[in-house]
């Protein structure tokens, strides 16, 4: 049985009671306020340091980018200079080169670390140990023995580590014929919220060509900047109760253009409200009488379930979708539409006004969006099991009819949870666009979980 079907079974009909108006929502929170490299580096000069090496100490990197090697790099010598141990970085083209190189240059040990970003967290894996050879051992020089470590440290990574992990280094040109590039999708905690999340939408909302995340609760909206900093959040419990809200938290948010607003509405409240950014605080600017499903398209709720009604009205109202079933995730991107129904089935359509092609296997967590930037979109769906464990994003392409008949073009576990909102964002401007998956964590809380693509 599917996960989505199970959940609409178990809460269908089944409406939730009238809860207490709280003063203001719980604060969002953001990933931990120390940023990931500075833990990282504060760990790895802790470990160098109980070695008590004998100063100068030469450092060496690899892996990871080149960007996310500098920065960790200058962290750490910073670190282990205010220690007293005169660092050095060294530019040699592999860890075994590094040893003869930290000799030449008179540096009485080496740190030798691998970078990475692996499952969320940000990783530095290596050794450290004195450079003193003892030459009175024969022909072959062997080390004296003196003080080494090996080196195992891993911080939470976050929205600014993955950024530097995912930069490219500089590449030639390459001819037109050659096969594109892998997809390698990098992952790390965005913010975490107070309650689980029931809708997920991305957009430019403060006009600076980088989108915001916006996330829908049961009582409120946030809004969060591509750094995982919470920008703005509005009560909603100033709006009059729903006649049959849910007891999970449901309900829909969309992106409106021109200009930039959010229309928000959760099954628990009897309307939805249109909001806009302003001057760093969201204001309701009109009410809403549809549920927008998209930022040109509009439904209704089923009563009392986590799903939508069969109908999907686009553009002025006029033109409706063939739909035939109800379904609980709704996702659009370069005129083509996905629809994801309760049994993990979906309704797939390239173009509105063609017929759709069935797909199965979804999860309620899928989405639309352009993550290599060639104009058309992948489709991203996670696992259709009830409580999988772990879940995984599945990423493929939507040339053909069926695109969950080939084998995904990526595909990761995701942190412990239930993934059951995804949405793609261009957070940094480019063509390519992020993807950030809202979970339901087993503590009762939420997760915006931040995947960005990464240097093959």
């Amino acid at each position: 049985m599917s996960r989505a079907l199970a959940a609409a079974l178990l809460l269908a009909a089944l409406p939730a009671p009238a809860a207490q108006t709280p003063a203001s929502p719980p604060a969002a929170t953001t990933a931990p306020a120390t940023p990931a490299l500075e833990r990282l580096a504060q760990a790895v000069a802790t470990d160098v340091r109980a070695m008590k090496p004998e100063a100068p100490v030469a450092l060496h990197l690899s892996g990871g980018a080149p960007e996310l090697r500098r920065a960790f790099g200058t962290l750490l010598a910073s670190r282990l200079a205010s220690a007293g141990l005169t660092p050095v970085v060294l530019e040699a083209p592999s860890p075994e080169a590094a040893e003869s190189l930290a000799r030449e240059q008179g540096a009485h040990a080496l740190v030798r670390l691998t970078l990475g970003v692996e499952a969320g967290e940000l990783r530095a894996r290596g050794d450290a140990f004195s450079t003193w050879v003892n030459f009175w051992s024969g022909r072959t020089a062997t080390r004296a023995p003196s003080p080494a470590a090996a080196i195992a440290q891993a911080v939470e990574a976050d929205a600014a580590a993955l950024a530097l992990a995912a930069v490219e280094p500089p590449r030639t040109p390459t001819p037109a014929t050659e096969e594109p590039r892998p997809l390698r999708l990098l992952g790390a905690v965005l913010a975490r919220l107070p309650s689980p999340p029931a809708a997920l939408a991305a957009g430019d909302l403060d006009g600076d060509g980088k989108d915001e995340v916006a996330v829908l609760t049961a009582h409120a909206v946030h809004v969060f900047t591509a750094e995982g900093r919470l920008l703005a959040e509005r009560s909603l419990d100033v709006l009059p109760p729903g006649p049959a809200p849910t007891r999970e938290p449901f309900g829909a948010l969309a992106v409106l253009a021109g200009p930039p607003r959010l229309a928000a509405w959760a099954t628990r409240f009897a309307h939805g409200e249109v909001l806009t950014l302003e001057n760093g605080a969201l204001r309701g600017v009109s009410r809403l009488e549809a549920v927008p499903l998209g930022p040109d398209a509009r439904g209704n709720f089923v009563p009392g379930q986590t799903a939508f009604a069969p109908e999907v009205r686009l553009g002025t109202g006029e033109q409706r979708l063939a739909v035939t079933s109800r379904f609980t995730t709704f996702s659009t991107a370069n005129s083509r539409l996905l629809l994801v129904h309760p049994e993990g089935s979906a309704s797939f359509f390239a173009q509105p006004s063609v017929a759709p092609v069935p797909l199965s296997g979804l999860g309620a967590g899928s989405a639309l969006g352009d993550l290599d930037g060639d104009g058309t979109p992948e489709l991203l769906t996670t696992s259709p099991e009830l409580q999988p464990s772990p879940d995984v994003l599945r990423v493929f392409k939507t040339n053909g009819s069926d695109p969950t008949a080939h084998e995904p073009l990526w595909q990761g576990a995701l942190p412990s949870g239930r993934a059951l909102s995804v949405v793609t964002a261009n957070l940094d401007g480019d063509k390519r666009r992020e993807v950030v998956v809202g979970l339901t964590k087993p503590d009762g809380t939420g997760e915006l979980f931040l995947l960005r693509q990464g240097a093959p």
